[in-house]
């Protein structure tokens, strides 16, 4: 068993380093700025102040509670 584990593993990442650069997922993450890229694609993620700020705008939409609309839709 051990050895069939290995082969597919080598097997795995030689098809892996054939693969052309385009279709390779890139995945940088900079903790400093608080952003992600992957595959090209930046996500910046928002600070603790902006998610409860939009938590609020939602609840107050739907006129309930913030701890509600986070219990019941998050």
């Amino acid at each position: 068993m051990d050895k069939q584990v290995k082969d597919l593993l080598r097997a795995y990442m030689d098809w892996e380093k054939n693969q052309p650069k385009s279709t390779k997922n890139v995945h940088q993450i900079d903790t400093g700025e608080y952003k992600i890229v992957i595959d090209g694609v930046e996500v910046t993620i928002p600070e603790e102040e902006d998610l409860m700020a939009s938590f609020e705008k939602e609840a107050a939409k739907l006129e309930v509670t913030v701890d509600y609309y986070m219990e019941e839709f998050l």
